[in-house]
């Protein structure tokens, strides 16, 4: 499971730079304004990052796998979560 997280948290971070670079090249998202769509991104590029300085962390011996894979999970829960009503607000 330690395997699937880490890459998703490199899809998330990949997803949210190319996302936040399309903002800023002047695409504009069809589904919310661009204001809700930068923060969402900002937002997906701060967990993404937090998720692999966990990974350091657990490569150091700093966190343990457990620590490191139910919050992992837990956070992008979380970002799933929040998205979604941040989307819909």
């Amino acid at each position: 499971m330690l395997h699937y997280l880490k890459i998703f948290s490199w899809l998330l971070f990949t997803f949210a730079i190319v996302g936040l670079i399309a903002l800023l090249a002047g695409l504009e998202p069809t589904m919310t304004s661009v204001f809700k769509a930068t923060w969402l991104l900002l937002g997906q590029t701060a967990v993404a990052s937090i998720l692999l300085l966990g990974f350091k962390y657990y490569r150091l011996g700093k966190i343990s796998q457990k620590l490191l894979l139910y919050s992992g999970w837990t956070l992008i829960a979380l970002l799933v979560i929040t998205g979604q009503i941040w989307l819909n607000l």
